[in-house]
Parts: C-alpha cells; structure tokens; sequence
C-alpha cells in the first residue's frame, strides 16, 4: 500500500508581506527622490520641493497604513540624522518650520489613503478628493505646529502672517501636485494592478 502524504498549501502570507516591506522602502526612497527636487522661495522660510506630490501619491497606492508607515520610515531616518529633509537631517529639524510639514506628510499619507482605500471602486473623482483631502491634512498639522513652535522659540506669528506664509503661498502649487499625484496613481494602478494591490 502507497502512503500519500498530504501537501501543506503555500504560504501566501510571507510572499505579500514581503511586497508591502519592499513597497513601503521603495515608496520611502521615492520621497527621499523628491526632496531634492527643490529650490528655495523668496518670500516664506521653507523651501518648494516635489515632496507634497509623492507623498500622497504614496498615500493614494499604498494605503493609510502602508501609506503612513513609509512616512514614518522616512521621518525616522531623517531625524537620526540622514540628510533626507529639503534642510539636511536631524531632530533640530523639528525646531525649523519645516518641521510641522514634515509630521503633517504622515497625516497626508494616512488621510488621502483611507479615502483612496473607501472609494476605490466608486467614480474617479474620489481619486482626486482624497488627494486634496490629504494635502488639507497636512496643513491642519503645520500650522498650528509652527504656530506653538514659533511662540516656544521667542518668535510669535500672527495668525494672518501665519496663513499668509505657510499656507496661501503654497496652495496653488499644492493644489497642482495633488490633481497630478491622483493622475499618478489612478495611471499606475491600471498600469500594474497587480502591484498595488490591498
């Protein structure tokens, strides 16, 4: 009598966990990329570089979590001291006004991927509102950061100076990268489905 022994069925798990480690790096390194695609404003102390755009087009294809987990990444490694933010590294960063953008990144990532990830079979449009959605969050996290910042260094900003500077001057630009971050991912998602599958 032959014995058959039973195959066990392939783990699945491993292989996918494997996919979202190697796209959380990839999508880290990509805004890493970004950053130094920069050059300096003459009129607000923070510097104009393409990182708004890829960090909710990250948002857009990875998700909320893996979205917010490749912005942690990179915020984690440029507080130890990599020279990955548009001024350098390290935790002196975070006493710089570049510092709130940086944490509202995380709150982009999270945001526009949570509405990406409820609307994904509803109409295209809900691309674009999570990605819109997403840049709001980030300036609800900067602002009132600087805001408690600036006062703690010694150097107050009046609200209207506040908005002025840290947010109006950006807004159209802003708004540009997030119509092409929505185009970017809505593009690569039919492009490789397969890859940015949830």
């Amino acid at each position: 009598m032959v014995k058959t022994t039973s195959r066990k069925p392939a783990n699945i798990a491993k292989p996918f966990a494997v996919i979202r480690i190697t796209r959380v790096a990839l999508a880290a390194a990509m805004v890493v990329i970004a950053t130094f695609i920069r050059f300096p404003l003459g009129f607000a102390p923070v510097m104009f570089t393409a990182q708004v755009y890829m960090v909710l087009t990250v948002g857009l294809l990875l998700g909320a979590m893996d979205g917010m987990f490749a912005l942690t990444v990179y915020l984690l490694i440029g507080l130890m001291g990599m020279p990955v933010f548009s001024r350098g590294g390290g935790f002196s960063t975070l006493a710089t006004p570049e510092g709130g953008y940086l944490l509202g990144f995380v709150a982009a990532a999270g945001i526009s991927g949570l509405i990406s990830e409820m609307t994904l079979t509803k109409e295209p449009y809900w691309e674009f509102i999570a990605a819109f959605t997403g840049a709001a969050a980030c300036y609800a996290i900067a602002l009132p950061f600087i805001a408690i910042q600036q006062a703690a260094l010694g150097n107050p900003v009046a609200v209207g100076r506040l908005f002025a500077v840290y947010f109006l001057a950006f807004l159209p630009l802003d708004a540009v990268k997030a119509a092409l971050a929505a185009l970017t991912a809505r593009g690569l998602r039919h492009a490789a489905p397969s890859l940015f599958a949830r």
